[in-house]
């Protein structure tokens, strides 16, 4: 499409816009899908310059409220939400600060909560629930020295101590 119609440019404005609708999105998302839409980079460009000078594109944004949303409700960590921001085609400074800005401020108390929550009933003496447990506590994305150490105190049997 020829990029150097006002035309052009307002169309694909409204194009971007319609997608931010439905979704926050990133700067990376909206690229992909006015390319998709078949417009040219120089069109695409001035979009996203107008978009982001309109503060309604915003990776930074975008990033904290992934952050703060998949911790609270999913509860997963940060080598998942870090991964899930890559793909999504956010900046790794950025990821980096927005995990360091929602990191709770206990994260060993947080992890052992969510442990102490997906173990249920099942009895932490048993070495095939601890496995499960770890594994589904590696795929949320937390690292292996906080699984590991909520794996030692179980094998300990002391995660229910109020002093871990």
């Amino acid at each position: 499409m020829d990029p150097s119609t006002p035309d052009d440019f307002q169309k694909a404005l409204g194009i971007a816009l319609r997608y931010l609708d439905s979704a926050p999105r990133t700067i990376a998302a909206v690229r992909t899908r006015l390319r998709r839409a078949g417009w040219d980079d120089r069109v695409i460009e001035g979009v996203i310059e107008r978009l982001v000078d309109a503060e309604l594109l915003d990776d930074r944004k975008f990033a904290d409220a992934w952050v703060e949303s998949r911790s609270r409700s999913r509860k997963l960590g940060p080598i998942r939400l870090s991964a899930e921001l890559r793909r999504k085609g956010v900046a790794p400074e950025l990821i980096a600060e927005a995990l360091e800005r929602h990191a709770p401020e206990d994260e060993d108390a947080a992890i052992f909560d969510l442990a102490k929550t997906l173990l249920g009933a099942a009895d932490p003496a048993d070495p095939d629930v601890r496995r499960r447990l770890g594994q589904r506590l590696l795929r949320r994305g937390h690292p292996w020295e906080a699984v590991k150490q909520v794996l030692y105190h179980l094998e300990a049997k002391d995660v229910w101590s109020d002093d871990c």
